[in-house]
């Protein structure tokens, strides 16, 4: 509970970003070490029922306290944040076996199951995002791009290095 009164100061957000980072942290480095509690909180919901359990139990929070409406609205999105800025880490944490698997999807509706399962097809030459776009009505053309816009994404945050033209569609 100590992680949901915190919820209600000004620097809520601060504050929850580096208790949610600390907790990472700990879970890699230091798992059963002595923290605060807010951390405690984060750190024994994720290795209770991961990311589904943190919305579960901050969700009861707020109602309990009667957060209002907005300040709600608020912090949901701000987890939904935390997690994406930290699902590499959250996913090595999965992989790990510290945070359990979860079937739930997440904001993106995909489970940890369902991204493991388009890892293992495409490692074994299948192109499950190919056939998804197809089976959904969308063209060749509209998989090119998608494609580039990825690849746009992977320029300009440095994670692939610049190569040649695209070759021309006839």
């Amino acid at each position: 509970m100590a992680l949901i009164e915190n919820l209600e100061r000004d620097d809520w957000k601060q504050f929850f970003s580096e208790m949610f980072r600390y907790a990472l942290w700990t879970l890699r480095h230091d798992r059963f070490g002595r923290v605060g509690s807010s951390v405690d909180d984060l750190r024994s919901w994720l290795v209770a029922g991961g990311i589904p359990r943190i919305r579960h139990n901050i969700d009861s929070g707020m109602e309990m306290r009667r957060f209002p409406k907005d300040l709600a609205t608020e912090v949901r999105d701000h987890v939904d944040k935390l997690v994406s800025d930290h699902r590499s880490e959250l996913v090595a944490l999965v992989q790990d076996g510290i945070i359990p698997t979860s079937d739930a999807p997440d904001a993106h509706g995909l489970s940890v199951k369902d991204i493991d399962d388009a890892c293992r097809r495409i490692a074994l030459g299948e192109r499950p995002f190919e056939e998804w776009m197809y089976a959904h009505g969308h063209t060749y053309q509209d998989v090119i791009e998608v494609y580039k816009a990825i690849d746009r994404w992977l320029l300009d945050n440095s994670i692939i290095s610049a190569i040649g033209p695209m070759p021309k569609l006839q």
